[in-house]
C-alpha cells in the first residue's frame, strides 16, 4: 500500500471513529437530559409532598379546635392564605372574618401579646392595624388587618390562643 492510501485509510478511519464518537456525546447528552427532568421531577414531588403534609396536619389542628364544642372553646384564628380570609373561630362559630393581606408561611402559631398596636405571634409574626382603605403589599412576617375587624377581634382573643396559616 502506498502512502497516499495509507494517508486516506487513516483519514476514513478517523472520520468513523470521529461519528461514532459524535453519536455517542448525542446520546450521552439526551440521557443527561432524561435524567435532569426526572430529578427535577422527583424534587418537585418531594416539595408538594412536604406542603400537602404541611397543609394536612394543619387542616386537622383547625378540625380539632372547630371539634370543640362551641361553649367551651377558645378562639383561634384562622387564615386561608390562598384567598387571604383571615376569620376569628370559636370552634364551629365564625365570630368574624375579613380579607387581608399576608406574607407569612403556613404553619399554627401561638399568640403572646396583644395590644392596640398589633398582635405578637410565635415565630416573629405580627398582625397589624391598617386603614381600610390602605392597599399596601403586606412586609414579611406581617398580616395587614383592617383597622375596625382588628379591634373587633383583639379583645375576643387571649395570650396563648392558637393562629392557624394554611
Amino acid at each position: 500500500m502506498t502512502p497516499r492510501g495509507i494517508l486516506i485509510a487513516l483519514t476514513l478511519l478517523l472520520a468513523m471513529v470521529s461519528a461514532a464518537l459524535i453519536d455517542k456525546r448525542s446520546e450521552i447528552l439526551d440521557e443527561l437530559d432524561l435524567l435532569e427532568e426526572a430529578s427535577a421531577k422527583a424534587v418537585d414531588a418531594t416539595v408538594n409532598a412536604g406542603i400537602t403534609l404541611e397543609i394536612d396536619r394543619i387542616r386537622l389542628a383547625l378540625e380539632r379546635a372547630r371539634s370543640t364544642p362551641s361553649k367551651d372553646a377558645t378562639p383561634h384564628l384562622a387564615l386561608g392564605l390562598g384567598d387571604g380570609r383571615l376569620s376569628l373561630e370559636r370552634g364551629e362559630i365564625v365570630l368574624r372574618a375579613t380579607t387581608v393581606r399576608a406574607a407569612v408561611p403556613r404553619g399554627a402559631h401561638t399568640v403572646e401579646a396583644i395590644d392596640a398596636k398589633g398582635i405578637k405571634l410565635s415565630g416573629g409574626f405580627t398582625l397589624l392595624p391598617v386603614a381600610a382603605d390602605d392597599s399596601t403589599a403586606a412586609a414579611a412576617g406581617t398580616v395587614r388587618v383592617p383597622r375596625a375587624d382588628f379591634d373587633a377581634m383583639r379583645p375576643n382573643l387571649a395570650v396563648g390562643a392558637t393562629a392557624y396559616f394554611f
